[in-house]
């Protein structure tokens, strides 16, 4: 992976910047160097090549294939259906596909790795909107390459499919985050960030709260008890546990 290099390296001439969809303008953003992650996964620079190389490995060597075993089951709508030992599994029609996305200021990255056709599918975008591109492509290219259907992103409210919503209401929070859950009508409202969102049910765990954003149109709920209350709510990938008492 001779193209691959980490954000506290200098940047190559060949690298793009990426940009921002701002008021219907592309605005460029400057790269992501947290000096906390430097260097992690979440700064490293690579190309098409040097991702499918990397996929290759995991394809052809036996002891990584133990990574793809699943370590929770864990279904966030609109991201994956299983969290694995390093990957993301998707359980989608015709065939076994893991993988996993980057999403940084104005980048989105996908990859998707697929054992039984020995092959691997990348996408590298410089854009805020990468994840739109990724849903019109992907379903395509998977279908009438391998055969494998990419299920469409669910985003049409079905009133009651959530059944009693008091039972997600409450706080759910780290020691930086902190969103409150109340139950309203139809619906959820859920403060987090300083920011209100009304939250619509799909169905008994998902809730859709804005139809126009490519990366997180919904939240999801998990961790269900034997009398249906979740002990977390997911904000894109990242579980805040629900408190208790509270």
């Amino acid at each position: 992976m001779g193209a691959t290099g980490f954000g506290a390296d200098q940047p190559g001439p060949s690298r793009v910047a990426g940009h921002e969809i701002a008021g219907g303008a592309a605005v460029p953003v400057p790269q992501w160097r947290p000096r906390a992650l430097g260097p992690a996964g979440s700064t490293t620079d690579t190309t098409i090549a040097d991702l499918l190389s990397f996929a290759a490995l995991h394809l052809r060597e036996p002891a990584l294939a133990s990574m793809r075993a699943v370590g929770a089951e864990v279904h966030i709508h609109g991201w994956f259906d299983a969290w694995c030992h390093g990957w993301a599994r998707f359980d989608w029609k015709g065939g076994a596909v893991y993988g996993w996305d980057g999403l940084l200021p104005g980048e989105r990255s996908f990859l998707r790795l697929l054992p039984e056709h020995d092959a691997a599918v990348v996408l590298l975008t410089n854009s805020s909107t990468g994840r739109a591109m990724y849903r019109s492509m992907f379903p395509e290219l998977l279908e009438r390459c391998f055969g494998i259907v990419m299920p469409p992103l669910r985003l049409q409210p079905v009133p009651g499919s959530a059944g009693d919503l008091e039972r997600f209401a409450g706080v759910y929070a780290w020691p930086d985050r902190h969103a409150d859950v109340h139950a309203l009508g139809e619906g959820l409202r859920i403060e987090v960030d300083g920011e209100s969102l009304d939250a619509s049910p799909i169905d008994e765990r998902t809730f859709v709260v804005d139809l126009a954003e490519p990366d997180t149109p919904t939240v999801t709920f998990g961790g269900f008890d034997r009398a249906g209350n979740p002990a977390a709510l997911y904000l894109m990938l990242w579980a805040l546990p629900r408190l208790a008492g509270v």
